[in-house]
C-alpha cells in the first residue's frame, strides 16, 4: 500500500513540476503555438529480429499489431495529422534508419512500441564452497556475464525518455533495444563504434541532452495514465534511459514498454485482439491529449474512444480467486485445561490433590495467556513506533527528492532552451544555404553554410557543403580580363587583398561603359557568373570606406570581400591572418 501510494505521489509530483516549468520556461517552436502535424509510428524489432519472446507470441508482430491500430485510429479521428510507419510488415529495419525516417521527414512526434521481459539468475551450487550461486560466463571482452532464465511474474508497462542519466535497473531494457544493430552489417562502423553491451558507451551516450525532453516527459505520463484507468495495466513510470533512437530523433519523442510477454496472463492479454485494440485507444487518447495542449487547444471529448469501459488487471484477478482465506479459530474453553490424571488406583483417588493440581495449571495458563497478550501489545506498538518513523522518513525523502527534481529540471530547462535556440538557429543556417545553393547563389550559400558550421562545430553537413561552395566559387586558374579599364589585382606581402563587390552578371560586360561612375574595377568568375569589384585594399577598414562611397553612388548591395592570390576566401579568415577588425 505504502509502495503505491510512493508511486502515485512522485508522479503527481513529477507531472506537476514537468506543467510548471513547460510553462514557465519553454518557448515553442512555433509563435505562439507548436502545431504537431506528422507523426512517425515505429513498429520495435522485425524480420531477423523477432524481439522478446514469450510462450505463443513474438514481440515484433505484438509491436506492429498494435502500432497499426494506432495509426488507424489517428488516421480516421484526427485528419490534420500525417501518420507515418518505420514499417507497416515484418521487415528489419536499422535503427539508425528508423530516427533517419523521422527526422527526413520533420516529424513533430516519434512514438516506438515495444513488449518487456523479465529474467532472474540460473542458481547452480558452487563446487567449492557447497553454496548456491548465479550461474555465469566470460563474454568476448572478458567481463562475467549471469545467465538468466525467464522470470514470470513481474508484470505492467512502462515508457522511457532520453534520459540524461541512466537510471539504477533499467539499463537491460535500453541494452535490450539497443541490441537489434548487432544484426546489422558493419555496425561498428555505422554507429560509431558504439556497442549495446557496454557500459561505457551508455556513459557516453548518457552526456546527450535532448532539446524535447520536457514535451517528451509530458506525453509518457499521458501514456502511463491511461495505460492504468483504462488498459488494466500496472503503472510502472516514466524512465530516463540512453535508448539509440530516442538519441538520434531530432523531436519530442518516446519509447513505450506495452507489458511483458514473459508474463503468462499479460502475454495472453498483448496477444488478443481486445488487448492491442485497448493498447492502440490509450496511446491515441493520450497523443491526442498532447496535441491539444501543445497547440493551446481546450476540448473535451465524448465520443467512443474516450468513454471505453476500464479493463480489470488479470493478474491481480487470478490472484484474489486464487487466494485461500482461512477462517478457522477455535475458541479457548477453560473447562478443556482441567487435567484428569490417570488413575492409577481408583480406590486410592485423592480428589483434593486433583482439584488443587488443577486450580494449579488453570493459574498458570492464565499468566502465560498474559503475558502473551502483553508481548503482543508492546509488539504491536513497535510496529506503530517503527511505521510512524519510517513515514515520517519517506515524507522527508521525498519531499528533499522534490525538491532536488524541482532544482534539477530548472538547470536542465536553461541548458534545453540554449541548446534549442541554437539548434533551432542552425536548422535556418541550413534551410536558407539550401535555398540560395539550388538557385545559384553560391556566394550568399557559402557565407550561411559557414554560419551554420560555426553555430554547430563538427556538422559533417555544413562542412561538406562549405567545401563544395567553396570549389563552386574557384576562379579558373588563368586569368583572363578584356574588360577595357580593369585593373590587375595588386600583389601584398600576405597576397590577401580587401575588395568592394558591387555587380554580377551573366556575360562579361564593358566595365567603363556600364559603371561609369566606379573606378579600380576588377572582376573574377565563379561558375558561369562574372563578379565585378572595386579597389585593392591591404586592410578591412579602407575597404570598409569604398564600400560607404559605392554606397552612395546607388550600388546599396555592395559588401566587402577576400582574396588571396586571385581567390576568393572566408572574410573571417582573412581578418584574422591580417590582423584587422
Amino acid at each position: 500500500m505504502i509502495k503505491k501510494y510512493n508511486i502515485l505521489l512522485t508522479l503527481v509530483l513529477f507531472q506537476a513540476l514537468v506543467v510548471f516549468i513547460f510553462c514557465s520556461f519553454y518557448k515553442p517552436k512555433d509563435d505562439p503555438k507548436r502545431k504537431v502535424k506528422i507523426i512517425v509510428i515505429d513498429p520495435g524489432h522485425g524480420g531477423k529480429d523477432p524481439g522478446c519472446n514469450g510462450v505463443s507470441c513474438k514481440e515484433k508482430d505484438v509491436a506492429l499489431a498494435v502500432s497499426l491500430k494506432l495509426g488507424k485510429l489517428i488516421e480516421e479521428n484526427i485528419k490534420d495529422v500525417k501518420v507515418i510507419f518505420t514499417r507497416k510488415t515484418d521487415v528489419f529495419v536499422e535503427l539508425e534508419d528508423r530516427a533517419k525516417i523521422a527526422n527526413d521527414n520533420n516529424a513533430d512526434l516519434f512514438i516506438s512500441i515495444h513488449c518487456n521481459a523479465a529474467g532472474k539468475p540460473v542458481m547452480i551450487k558452487d563446487k567449492k564452497t557447497g553454496k548456491m550461486r548465479p550461474k555465469t560466463f566470460k563474454n568476448s571482452r572478458g567481463k562475467l556475464i549471469v545467465v538468466e532464465t525467464t522470470n514470470p511474474e513481474p508484470f505492467g508497462s512502462e515508457t522511457y525518455v532520453m534520459g540524461l542519466k541512466n537510471e539504477e535497473g533499467k539499463m537491460k531494457v535500453a541494452q535490450r533495444e539497443n541490441s537489434a544493430m548487432l544484426l546489422e552489417d558493419n555496425y561498428e562502423t555505422k554507429y560509431q563504434g558504439f556497442d549495446p553491451n557496454s557500459e561505457e558507451s551508455y556513459i557516453i551516450m548518457s552526456n546527450y541532452t535532448s532539446s524535447y525532453v520536457i514535451q517528451s516527459a509530458g506525453l509518457a505520463l499521458k501514456i502511463q495514465e491511461q495505460y492504468f484507468k483504462k488498459a488494466g495495466r500496472v503503472d510502472k513510470g516514466v524512465h530516463r534511459q540512453s535508448i539509440w533512437v530516442l538519441w538520434r530523433t531530432s523531436m519530442p519523442s518516446v519509447l513505450t514498454e506495452i507489458g511483458y510477454l514473459t508474463n503468462p496472463q499479460e502475454e495472453k492479454f498483448l496477444g488478443s485482439e481486445k488487448g492491442q485494440s485497448y493498447l492502440a485507444a490509450c496511446l491515441f487518447r493520450a497523443f491526442r491529449k498532447y496535441k491539444d495542449e501543445q497547440e493551446g487547444v481546450k476540448k473535451v471529448y465524448d465520443d467512443a474512444i474516450e468513454n471505453q469501459v476500464p479493463l480489470e488487471n488479470e493478474n491481480y484477478k487470478i490472484a484474489n480467486e486464487s487466494e485461500e482465506v482461512k477462517t478457522i479459530d477455535k475458541p479457548i474453553n477453560e473447562t478443556d485445561v482441567e487435567v484428569k490424571e490417570e488413575k492409577k488406583d481408583k480406590t486410592a483417588t485423592n480428589e483434593e490433590k486433583i482439584k488443587e493440581e488443577a486450580e494449579a495449571k488453570i493459574k498458570l495458563i492464565a499468566e502465560q495467556k498474559a503475558k502473551e497478550d502483553k508481548q503482543k501489545e508492546d509488539k504491536l506498538k513497535e510496529e506503530a513506533k517503527a511505521k510512524e518513523k519510517m513515514l515520517a522518513e519517506q515524507k522527508a525523502k521525498e519531499e528533499a527528492e522534490s525538491k532536488a527534481k524541482a532544482d534539477s529540471l530548472a538547470e536542465v530547462q536553461k541548458t534545453l532552451s540554449k541548446a534549442e535556440e541554437q539548434e533551432k538557429k542552425y536548422r535556418q543556417f541550413i534551410a536558407l544555404a539550401d535555398v540560395n545553393f539550388k538557385n545559384g547563389n553560391y556566394e550568399e550559400a557559402l557565407g550561411l553554410y559557414q554560419k551554420a558550421s560555426t553555430s554547430k562545430p563538427n556538422d559533417a553537413y555544413a562542412s561538406k557543403k562549405v567545401k563544395e561552395v567553396e570549389g563552386l566559387l574557384r576562379p579558373a586558374p588563368v586569368k583572363t580580363n578584356t574588360v577595357s579599364e580593369v585593373k590587375e589585382e595588386p600583389k601584398t606581402k600576405s597576397g590577401i587583398v580587401f575588395k568592394v563587390q558591387f555587380a554580377s552578371t551573366d556575360k562579361e560586360v564593358d566595365a567603363k561603359a556600364k559603371y561609369p561612375n566606379v573606378t579600380d574595377v576588377w572582376f573574377y568568375k565563379a561558375g558561369t557568373v562574372y563578379k565585378y569589384t572595386s579597389g585593392n585594399y591591404s586592410n578591412m577598414e579602407e575597404a570598409a570606406k569604398q564600400q560607404a562611397k559605392l554606397k552612395e553612388l546607388g550600388y546599396k548591395d555592395c559588401f566587402v570581400a577576400a582574396f588571396k592570390d586571385g581567390i576568393r576566401m572566408d572574410i573571417s579568415e582573412a581578418k584574422r591572418l591580417t590582423g584587422t577588425k
